[in-house]
């Protein structure tokens, strides 16, 4: 292992942080690559942080990728529509290749974190649960074209590769606004600073529908299982928490978390509804001694309205990775109180 250079791209959000912390825990050597540079993982030992933006060509450091064997792409940016977020990110992907190329590094093994919009569920209902076997869906889909990519760049460098499709990740991040915590989080403190109960403010059908998470701690355990597991070359794999919830039976969870009663359902539009709390936040976050963050980088409204709207079973099968020899699970009830208490624990939430 010694020898080994690991890369983590997108070291600094929910996905990579957790991976980097996982990789470098186990005293591999790893290189957080992320267009801000350290976050909330700059105490990590093993690790070097580095500064690059794959968003355009030439925008990693040259040479700073030679020594690289081993790969994890967690790289994301949204664009304005879902062809735009497909396009660029595809883009970011062939530069982060060609970098690799132009630093002559010689990689072992390359990992691609997908999701589940490879099954379409950003469209609407879908096909569950979900396989890994199942037909693309015509594009734009975000993943397709990365994918491509990877398989054949490996191919052509005589690499390993592997695809792993969490979806919901939830982890801790102290600026990651497209994070469900975040969302959870700030909903229930402006609520319980206002004296009213804790109200679910998704769809009717939200409320009651299937859902999944996948807990950043057990893909980054997936990761690390990938690596070394010769079962996990040339797959692609679901990674879930292993079970499935309900927020309506959730909800009851988080109000006790956040020592406040929860009331019946009231939809709102949370975009609208939150537009112009900014000043709200602020005095709230000063009044309780936290860590200063601006509202609009904390939590992203729509990411969290469109996951509360969502009413139809999100449900992807996970018999693959079990079969391979994954078997890591968490109850997702316990994940999200475990990632909520880390938050408070840094002052981030109250």
């Amino acid at each position: 292992m010694s020898a080994e250079r690991y890369l983590v791209v997108g070291g600094s959000g929910v996905t990579g942080g957790a991976i980097v912390r996982r990789l470098s825990g186990s005293g591999r050597t790893v290189t957080a690559l992320s267009r801000s540079g350290p976050r909330t993982t700059d105490s990590i030992p093993h690790t070097v942080f580095l500064q690059g933006d794959i968003s355009v060509e030439d925008g990693v450091p040259h040479g700073s990728l030679r020594d690289i064997t081993h790969v994890v792409y967690a790289g994301y940016v949204d664009g304005v529509t879902h062809a735009d977020t497909t396009s660029r990110n595809a883009a970011m992907l062939r530069n982060l290749l060609h970098a690799l190329d132009q630093d002559g590094a010689d990689v072992e093994h390359i990992q691609l974190i997908g999701g589940g919009k490879s099954y379409g569920e950003h469209l609407g209902p879908y096909r569950t649960p979900a396989k890994e076997s199942d037909p693309r869906l015509l594009g734009p889909i975000l993943y397709n074209p990365q994918e491509d990519a990877i398989w054949d760049w490996a191919d052509h460098h005589g690499a390993a590769w592997t695809v792993l499709r969490p979806d919901g990740v939830i982890g801790f991040g102290a600026r990651s606004p497209m994070n469900i915590l975040a969302g959870v989080a700030a909903f229930a403190m402006l609520s319980k600073s206002e004296g009213v109960p804790l109200r679910f403010p998704g769809s009717r059908g939200g409320w009651r529908a299937l859902h999944q998470a996948t807990d950043a701690r057990i893909l980054a355990r997936a990761v690390e299982w990938a690596f070394s597991a010769p079962t996990a070359r040339s797959q692609i794999f679901n990674v879930t928490n292993g079970d499935h919830f309900r927020w309506c039976n959730l909800w009851p969870d988080i109000a006790a978390f956040f020592e406040m009663p929860h009331a019946e359902p009231q939809p709102l539009d949370l975009e609208a509804h939150m537009h112009g709390r900014d000043a709200d936040w602020a005095e709230l976050t000063a009044m309780r001694g936290l860590r200063e963050s601006a509202f609009r980088d904390f939590v992203a409204w729509p990411f969290v309205d469109g996951w509360w709207r969502t009413e139809f079973d999100m449900v992807q099968s996970t018999i693959k990775i079990r079969q391979a020899g994954f078997v890591d699970c968490i109850d997702s009830h316990q994940s999200f109180i475990d990632h909520l208490s880390a938050l408070r624990n840094e002052r981030i939430i109250g």
